[in-house]
């Protein structure tokens, strides 16, 4: 088995932005960075922890989900080869995170399990958030449609005035339905 050696590396500006969503990638690799692109198209396990959140612009008014990293300008490889140059010359890694003694400083596999569950904990509770969302958004909307539909259908007491109301309300929807 391999020992897996973690090494922080600095990423160039905006090589943390999401790379365009490509069809052919199988769906864990579709929402990556272009130096998580750039490292796994050259062979390197890359780790850049992550989070996702949702936005509301104040003009549209319409959900964005947007994507951040939790070390801006960072990112961890794996490195068992100890491969340094090769991986200097993949394009987006700057150098790098150096320790006391003048090396590269290698992390140990528990701060970066730590790192792992604590993105993933954090995509679940996004998940659950946007469901609930969902959710609450599809109830008002049922009721707010219920609503609607006590205005133009009668109550028990109000059958001579169903007539009246189906009436014009017929015209307004005959009018959407054309």
């Amino acid at each position: 088995m391999k020992r897996s050696r973690w090494y922080a590396i600095r990423v160039a500006p905006s090589y943390q932005r999401m790379e365009a969503v490509d069809e052919r990638l199988p769906e864990s690799r579709r929402m990556e960075s272009i130096i998580e692109r750039n490292c796994r198209k050259d062979g390197f396990d890359i780790f850049m922890p992550s989070f996702y959140t949702e936005l509301r612009p104040h003009r549209t008014k319409q959900i964005l989900q947007k994507w951040f990293p939790f070390l801006v300008g960072y990112a961890f490889v794996n490195l068992p080869r100890l491969n340094f140059e090769e991986l200097r010359r993949v394009d987006g890694a700057v150098c790098f995170l150096r320790g006391a003694n003048y090396g590269p400083l290698e992390f140990p596999d528990g701060t970066i399990e730590a790192l792992y569950f604590a993105e993933h904990e954090r995509r679940q509770a996004f998940l659950y958030e946007q469901h609930c969302r969902k959710e609450n958004e599809r109830h008002e909307q049922i009721q707010h449609l219920r609503g609607q539909l006590r205005k133009i259908l009668p109550t028990a007491g109000e059958s001579h005035l169903a007539n009246k109301r189906l009436f014009c309300c017929g015209k307004s929807i005959l009018g959407v339905l054309r």
